[in-house]
């Protein structure tokens, strides 16, 4: 095992995302880079809100109930997320995991307090062409993750119907919001009366998480929360 590391690290060495420092894919200069979310905001609006819980003034009848992130998706965020995504780079994200302080995942475990009844982690689906061709759906690594501080059923009740394109190659509102729409649906059966938290990698216009949100709640379910790694 020990040589099987030695030669991994000779032959694939290991380059910050940050600064190219070798040794590490987030060095402990670029460590502190990483910018921690100390108010969390309404999805909607984007003003302060507490727990991130969305303001009665912007609330919609199948709408996101709350949100949450961890980071700002600054430079080395959108190095570490794409090279998660991307590239295959799981030892990139067993890094971040080290890195994060825990006492600023302390907040998300007010889950618990929010809404008597259970809750249940619905990481958001890929569609599955893409699944086979990613091999794995961030969003569920990322779920596991957040688990071990909420200690939650995790449900896959959500489908990705339609394959759509990045969100991010779309030129304005208008195009993301008809490029995600109708993209998800859920069963009935398991989601009526239960609350969601959706699990993602990053937040940016919401498109994604509201049309999920909305499939979620068209299907019966009591609250829908969003919990991210990055808010854009």
């Amino acid at each position: 095992m020990i040589f099987y590391m030695f030669l991994k690290d000779l032959l694939f060495p290991k380059f910050c995302l940050g600064c190219g420092f070798l040794g590490a894919y987030i060095c402990t200069n670029c460590k502190k880079k990483l910018s921690y979310i100390n108010r969390d905001s309404c999805l909607y609006c984007g003003k302060a809100s507490l727990y991130g819980l969305t303001h009665p003034g912007c609330k919609r009848e199948k709408g996101v109930d709350g949100f949450m992130s961890i980071f700002y998706y600054n430079n080395l965020l959108k190095a570490i997320i794409k090279s998660i995504k991307y590239r295959f780079a799981t030892d990139v994200w067993k890094e971040l995991c080290l890195v994060i302080e825990p006492d600023k995942l302390s907040k998300i475990q007010i889950y618990k307090e929010l809404i008597p009844g259970d809750f249940f982690l619905e990481p958001l689906p890929l569609h599955a062409a893409k699944l086979r061709s990613r091999g794995f759906n961030q969003a569920k690594i990322i779920a596991l993750f957040f688990n071990r501080f909420l200690c939650l059923s995790i449900s896959q009740y959500l489908l990705r119907k339609k394959d759509t394109l990045s969100q991010a190659q779309m030129k304005n509102n208008k195009d993301r919001y008809l490029n995600i729409l109708r993209a998800f649906e859920a069963s009935a059966k398991e989601v009526t009366g239960n609350n969601f938290i959706l699990v993602d990698d990053v937040v940016t216009t919401g498109s994604t998480v509201k049309e999920a949100a909305r499939a979620l709640k068209k299907s019966g379910a009591k609250s829908v929360h969003v919990l991210t790694l990055a808010k854009g």
